[in-house]
């Protein structure tokens, strides 16, 4: 499921970066963090080109983007394969952890009116999913939960790299989400409508600060399991 956020900062910062390279590297990566394609996955380039209707070129050029992004690697005699989650994963969440404080002191005093249109609506959604709902539905309001922030983030280096940890650790989290589906959901849940109810009056850094309230509550619960 795709959600697409109206705040002008989201729009604006999509607009920006989207390319047709883009559009196919978000959708392989999407496949990777979904576990469509698990750890081991070859990635073929022929199969991709052919999908997309593009020549290899463009391919090539998104499968090196995965690797330097660490969510594929090259294997000599093999080609391109997904990359293996090992227990850096858990590190990478502390890491965001912080980068998330720091992020909060960096980012605009206030949340644009639009913002809290989109949030309403991503509560609405959220509060829509069930135990039961598929995890691609789940992980499409997470994604959007986190573009809706990372759009709010003035440097362009600080951006990038709070999206890059994002999704480096995006596999644990719907693994979390496969194997605990109601908790995992409902701290989304929660954590969704918290941050609708405080774009109403509060300013953006306290979406930051909830969030990292939020990662330290999956780093509790799932921080023993290193990359699982």
């Amino acid at each position: 499921m795709t959600i697409e956020l109206t705040s002008p900062e989201a729009q604006q910062l999509r607009q920006m970066v989207r390319s047709r390279n883009d559009v196919i590297f978000e959708i392989v990566r999407d496949r990777i963090c979904l576990r469509e394609y698990d750890e081991g996955h070859v990635i073929h380039e022929a199969a991709l080109a052919a999908e997309f209707h593009v020549s290899r070129t463009p391919i090539r050029q998104v499968l090196q983007r995965l690797v330097y992004e660490q969510l594929a690697e090259t294997r000599n005699g093999v080609g391109t394969i997904v990359s293996y989650v090992d227990h850096h994963a858990v590190d990478m969440l502390r890491f965001r952890i912080g980068l998330t404080g720091l992020i909060a002191d960096l980012v605009p005093l206030q949340v644009p009116a639009s913002l809290r249109s989109d949030y309403a609506r991503l509560r609405s959604l959220a509060e829509g999913l069930r135990d039961t709902s598929p995890v691609k539905d789940v992980w499409g309001v997470w994604r959007a939960h986190h573009e809706a922030r990372n759009a709010l983030i003035g440097d362009e280096a600080l951006r990038q790299m709070d999206d890059m940890i994002f999704f480096r650790i995006a596999r644990s989290w719907v693994s979390w989400l496969k194997r605990d589906p109601g908790l995992v959901r409902a701290l989304l849940v929660q954590e969704i409508a918290a941050t609708a109810e405080k774009t109403e009056s509060l300013p953006a850094s306290e979406l930051f600060r909830l969030h990292a309230a939020h990662l330290e509550l999956l780093l509790a619960r799932y921080g023993e399991d290193n990359s699982r």
